[in-house]
């Protein structure tokens, strides 16, 4: 019976232990999409959440290259517009984005070069105390900006100073 009970005692070790491992190369990515209504090339009062079912992918390649991508784990998000990716492993070599891959809207999908891709750690060596990482949001552009548009763009122009 002692046999027994070390033995049940060893093998949830074991698992506790594998448990804690996993949990510790364990990554939560959260973030948003939006679509960005007056095709600005940032948020606005008037940008609205993408909405439900944009496709995003975690990648992560070789640091400092553009060869293959060496992991890769894809997220959707909800109706706000929200996405979480638990990402498995550290990737303290590589550099890792989340990046857009569809948009779930005919009226605001396309993909604007400098709103499609965020950098996200996936490494404990970096000063961030939890496993928890939120990327700058991500936006796709709408086809045609608002009509409201013009007017807010010009309330965001500054004046040149002399």
């Amino acid at each position: 019976m002692a046999k027994l009970t070390l033995l049940a005692f060893m093998a949830l070790c074991t698992f506790a232990s594998v448990a804690l491992v996993n949990a510790v190369n364990q990554f939560n990515v959260e973030g948003r999409v939006y679509c960005d209504t007056c095709r600005a090339g940032f948020e606005t009062n008037v940008t609205e959440p993408i909405g439900a079912g944009a496709k995003v992918r975690i990648e992560c390649k070789k640091y400092n290259t553009v060869g293959p991508i060496l992991y890769s784990v894809d997220g959707i998000t909800d109706n706000a517009g929200k996405y979480k990716i638990v990402a498995q492993g550290d990737h303290e070599d590589q550099t890792c984005e989340v990046v857009l891959v569809e948009s779930p809207r005919p009226d605001c999908k396309e993909i604007n070069k400098a709103l499609n891709h965020a950098p996200i750690g996936l490494f404990k060596d970096n000063g961030i105390a939890s496993n928890d990482r939120y990327p700058n949001a991500l936006g796709f552009v709408k086809d045609k900006p608002l009509d409201v548009c013009g007017a807010i763009m010009k309330y965001y122009e500054t004046e040149e100073e002399d």
